[in-house]
């Protein structure tokens, strides 16, 4: 078979199949078959991610089972927590991914072992954030699984603000082969342990072209007093030709369902008041000059600050609801496992005499 030679950054290019998630030809991504924004409106955090994790949705001894087997993960080891307090790391994603890399982890079996992971990242973002400050770690509560999220990100028991949290973690969860999964599952290719292929996919999703651009959205919304101010500081930026944060995706290209939905829910948490006009005023400036939908970043970064949550949780948030997306490919990888090594068109100097 001859060379072939794919556009940069793979945009187009079919790498591999999956039975996990697509976005469809109209758009909509959909999560083994179910419409992602119908799950989020309907079900809960622990019945997606089995979906994901697992292909179907659960029974109700399968959620049980599911639930169990996730909080025989909850509790941070002493000794994980000395290191947060002797580290002092700010930066929460730095702290997540090394946390998650040296944590002496009980489960020798590698479901198990994914799923574990999968159930200590809140409480190590949360340890990580207290501890990191001074403050004591937060004793977790019973509850549903995004109600204790929400409780170890803000302290608050709030089941109503817990379940819009919960929607967006749904809609967090998966997206194909975005950045962070595609990483993990080059990692995961190798046969390298989970352990190793979550960290990777950490150190990816930390990017502002990725996970990160949800915790830049909100300074860029505080410059602002007004909708004109917005509408100037958008015509600068593009006769600058720089971009507006929040907007543009490889995938979504007139519409991002997942956006539509956060600023649905955004409006019933905000109703008409001045954040929610102007990020409507920006979205659609964008489109008038230059044709490009809001991404879901755009509207979740309000979304988490109405709710109470720190800009600090904003890219670790999205790493607890997207872990699950990870256990799904990295099995799914193992699955029918070929090492992902590309070629690369050599442009540089040949023939040089040392």
């Amino acid at each position: 078979m001859g060379e072939m030679i794919a556009p940069k950054g793979l945009a187009g290019v079919v790498v591999d199949k999956t039975a996990i998630a697509i976005t469809d030809s109209e758009g909509v991504l959909l999560y083994r078959g179910y419409r992602a924004i119908d799950l989020a409106e309907k079900a809960h955090f622990e019945d997606v991610a089995f979906l994901i994790v697992n292909g179907k949705l659960p029974s109700k001894s399968e959620k049980e089972a599911f639930i169990a087997k996730l909080k025989s993960g909850f509790g941070i080891s002493e000794d994980i927590n000395r290191v947060i307090s002797i580290l002092k790391e700010k930066d929460m994603m730095r702290a997540l991914r090394s946390l998650v890399s040296m944590y002496p982890y009980r489960s020798k079996d590698q479901d198990d072992l994914m799923l574990e992971m999968a159930s200590k990242f809140p409480e190590l973002i949360s340890n990580a954030f207290r501890l990191s400050r001074g403050m004591q770690p937060l004793n977790p509560i019973e509850g549903t699984y995004a109600e204790r999220v929400y409780y170890l990100l803000t302290g608050k028991n709030d089941p109503k603000k817990a379940r819009y949290l919960e929607e967006l973690m749904i809609l967090y969860m998966e997206h194909e082969f975005n950045a962070s999964t595609f990483a993990l599952r080059v990692t995961a290719s190798t046969l390298a342990d989970p352990v190793s292929a979550f960290t990777t996919a950490l150190a990816t999703l930390k990017g502002p072209l990725h996970g990160g651009a949800n915790a830049e959205i909100l300074e860029f919304f505080d410059g602002f007093k007004d909708v004109q101010e917005a509408i100037v500081y958008v015509d600068t930026q593009l006769q600058k030709g720089e971009k507006v944060m929040g907007f543009g995706h490889r995938v979504y290209k007139r519409l991002d369902p997942r956006a539509q939905f956060v600023k649905m829910k955004l409006r019933e948490l905000a109703g008409d008041s001045k954040v929610v006009k102007i990020a409507e005023a920006i979205e659609q400036r964008m489109w008038e000059k230059k044709s490009i939908p809001a991404n879901v970043d755009f509207f979740a970064a309000l979304y988490m600050h109405l709710l109470g949550i720190q800009e600090d949780f904003y890219t670790p948030l999205f790493a607890a609801s997207r872990v699950f997306g990870w256990c799904a490919h990295y099995k799914e990888q193992l699955s029918d496992n070929k090492l992902i090594r590309p070629d690369a068109q050599y442009v540089g100097p040949t023939g040089l005499k040392f």
